[in-house]
């Protein structure tokens, strides 16, 4: 189980007292709030299988705004099959119930995400070292609010792949990866309706290296296309991945560093997915077996992309700069249970008018396993 207290100095992420002004009626754009969760794990383990399951039911309250007050969940059942000494996978699913974030929506709208997945994977060894991998799963999510069913979405995606092992640990990985969205609300652009519908492709490479005892190197290398039936103008082709390292300097402290370039999901009246490329800096830090310390540096550079074109605008595309930094604490106060702190400050500067923001915010949570 576990309590969280949460402060936010600007919830909404409004821009300035003029837009708080005419959004809250206030100038003061502070929130705080406080969730309380239970929940219960389960492994089950039938002679080679494994059977795994968690739900966490949660409730939270804000101060202020108390329509925005809702009750979540958290939810998997997992199957961890074997068969033989050659194949193995999992097959399960999973679902969440939670707030979604005011971000854009920049106002106190109570939007529920439910977010259902199904999934199957497996591998099957050949010769050493190779072995043949697969997949599919299928993400449904659903937004209570009205305003925002328009990203109602499914995403199926399936994939297979090969990979190689090294004697030392070392993997290198080619995948294809095949995703099918679907959108059964229609965006309006403009007077007319848009089908958001796409098949994306994903062929590349992943990596996962450790050049030394105390270095990780973890990568994938992507050639991504997405094309949308109703909007060619939408489409995207290029290069999508991630690389990140871990270097544990000591056995108390550990760097981490990564960069990204990938496409995210949202829908507007100029865009229809973020093209996001970032660079992230991390360290943890234990100096003691009670007490724990973590910082993060995080730089986004966020482009607005597929525009179809129905509006008129002289104007460029929205792009955004995402700055984060964040430092968190832990200690264990009993063998069972963490007493944490994190703070956070983020600044958005956006070429849209009305969509930079500044915030700090601050967690402490207590959390207690028995």
């Amino acid at each position: 189980m576990r309590g969280l207290y949460g402060y936010d100095s600007n919830l909404f992420r409004l821009q300035n007292d003029q837009e708080a002004n005419a959004v809250l009626g206030t100038t003061d754009t502070a929130e705080s709030y406080h969730t309380l969760a239970a929940g219960m794990d389960m492994n089950l383990r039938l002679s080679r299988q494994a059977i795994k399951a968690h739900a966490e039911f949660n409730q939270t309250w804000f101060s202020k705004y108390n329509m925005l007050d809702y009750d979540g969940h958290d939810a998997y059942l997992k199957w961890d099959w074997l068969v033989g000494s050659a194949a193995k996978g999992d097959v399960g699913i999973s679902e969440t119930l939670t707030q979604a974030s005011y971000a854009n929506v920049k106002q106190p709208v109570s939007n529920l995400i439910r977010t259902r997945r199904t999934f199957f994977r497996g591998a099957i060894k050949l010769d050493n070292p190779w072995q043949v991998k697969f997949g599919a799963d299928r993400t449904k999510t659903n937004n209570n609010a009205s305003i925002q069913q328009v990203q109602d979405a499914t995403v199926d995606t399936v994939n297979a792949g090969v990979q190689y092992s090294s004697r030392k640990g070392s993997t290198v990985e080619l995948i294809s990866q095949r995703s099918d969205g679907q959108y059964p609300n229609r965006q309006i652009v403009g007077l007319s309706l848009v089908d958001n519908d796409y098949r994306q492709w994903d062929n590349g490479v992943a990596v996962a290296w450790a050049p030394t005892g105390k270095t990780q190197v973890a990568g994938k290398l992507n050639y991504t296309q997405r094309s949308y039936a109703d909007m060619p103008q939408r489409n995207f082709s290029g290069l999508t991945g991630l690389v990140a390292m871990d270097w544990t300097v000591t056995g108390q402290t550990t760097l981490r560093a990564s960069v990204h370039r990938d496409i995210g999901a949202l829908e507007n009246n100029t865009a229809s997915y973020t093209l996001n490329q970032g660079i992230a800096f991390g360290a943890d830090w234990k100096p003691t077996a009670k007490l724990a310390f973590n910082t993060q540096l995080r730089y986004d550079d966020i482009d607005y992309a597929g525009d179809p074109g129905f509006v008129q605008s002289t104007a460029q595309a929205r792009e955004d700069r995402l700055s984060t930094v964040q430092a968190g604490v832990e200690y264990s106060v009993l063998r069972n249970t963490m007493l944490g702190l994190v703070l956070k400050r983020g600044v958005r500067d956006s070429s849209e008018a009305l969509s930079s923001y500044v915030y700090n915010s601050a967690l402490i949570n207590l959390r207690s396993e028995f």
